[in-house]
């Protein structure tokens, strides 16, 4: 894989899902590393918590000042349902699968 195909991907989804901008950001591979690091804040995981798993150095602030971008706090993900993710019905149909007891 090249690098940026990533990036690439994602940004076509988004233009296909019409949401190729959040709060004036335009969606980013990068984004997703913003989404876990704003979803473990609203969780109250703590900065030095995230900032391990963000790699991040031990001291610093990124986490707060750069990677926190909470949008439309209560309106839920605007990507939900949207661009093909693990959740919404793709969680359930997991859930389902392995819900089933194996076949032999």
């Amino acid at each position: 894989m090249r690098p940026g195909s990533l990036n690439e991907r994602l940004q076509h989804l988004a233009e296909e899902a019409g949401v190729p901008y959040i709060d004036n950001k335009k969606v980013t591979s990068h984004s997703w590393r913003a989404g876990a690091n704003t979803g473990m804040k609203a969780r109250g995981v703590s900065l030095a918590e995230r900032n391990l798993a963000g790699r991040w150095s031990p001291g610093s602030t990124t986490a707060d000042t750069v990677h926190d971008r909470p949008h439309g706090v209560g309106e839920g993900d605007p990507l939900d349902d949207k661009v093909p993710q693990y959740g919404g019905t793709a969680r359930a149909a997991v859930a389902a699968a392995r819900a089933e007891p194996p076949t032999e």
